[in-house]
């Protein structure tokens, strides 16, 4: 999620093995697995330590910063192909990169139904991140409506990077992003992300929408490409904007995309 952890969905055909879950029972099925990269060619389990170790089903599923706090959270779209097997929908906050909370019901998106592919984009261009996803059975009597939900948004800073690539691939697919930031009373701190397409079942933006947490300050930002093994760095870049940085270049270009508000 962050390149120092590597988080697998498990898909197991069973509803009364999620239901055990929700309701703290033992349950007989593969969890969902989180493994934090040791950096010394190892990887531990700690699925347990975080509060992932339970049964849901997903068929679908992607991470995003719902709140900005510079934290990857965890959406899972649950459900399978027959037609009872129907489970609410899972939005994980990440909890400082300590554990994880369900809060699927308090931020309203637990549907009852199929999930599928899922996207998180500021879909406004308001610097919150809006969360996409594809619902109904395999059928077209199980047939459901796309969901979009909006992000009510917070005020905690970010920065959305859009990566242009000259040697590398154009889409920068690959490049990886270091956000150094100070938050105010907090200290410092490093914020990761690699440029990836995504997949089927959970393809978000090229463009790193990157939250940085209350009162931050963005000391500089590491771009490392592929192909041409080159490092830029830019410091003091401001936060809450849009910028595109193209390989090679010594500066920035500052975007000023068109906001949009639903239904208007």
């Amino acid at each position: 999620m962050d390149g120092r952890t590597c988080f697998v969905n498990s898909f197991f055909f069973s509803p009364d093995e999620s239901l055990r879950s929700y309701l703290g029972l033992p349950h007989g099925a593969e969890t969902l697995k989180l493994f934090r990269n040791m950096r010394n060619g190892t990887f531990q389990d700690v699925t347990t330590a975080v509060g992932l170790d339970k049964v849901y089903s997903p068929m679908g599923g992607n991470f995003g910063d719902i709140d900005n706090d510079g934290f990857p959270d965890i959406y899972l779209g649950t459900g399978g192909p027959e037609y009872g097997f129907l489970l609410p929908k899972v939005l994980l906050r990440n909890e400082s990169g300590k554990s994880f909370a369900d809060v699927s019901a308090s931020a309203g998106i637990g549907d009852l139904h199929k999930g599928h592919g899922t996207a998180f984009a500021d879909l406004r261009n308001s610097g919150y991140e809006d969360l996409l996803t594809s619902m109904g059975g395999a059928t077209p009597g199980d047939a459901h409506a796309f969901r979009v939900f909006q992000n009510p948004g917070n005020n905690r800073n970010w920065i959305n990077i859009r990566l242009v690539g000259v040697k590398s691939n154009r889409a920068a697919i690959g490049a990886h992003i270091e956000v150094k930031v100070e938050n105010l009373g907090a200290g410092r701190r490093s914020v990761f992300r690699t440029v990836t397409s995504g997949g089927s079942f959970g393809a978000s933006p090229l463009a790193q929408h990157i939250g940085l947490g209350q009162r931050a300050r963005i000391l500089n930002i590491v771009i490392t490409w592929p192909a041409s093994r080159t490092t830029q760095t830019f410091p003091r870049v401001a936060a809450n904007q849009f910028i595109q940085i193209t390989e090679f270049s010594d500066s920035y270009k500052v975007v000023t995309p068109r906001r949009f508000e639903f239904g208007k």
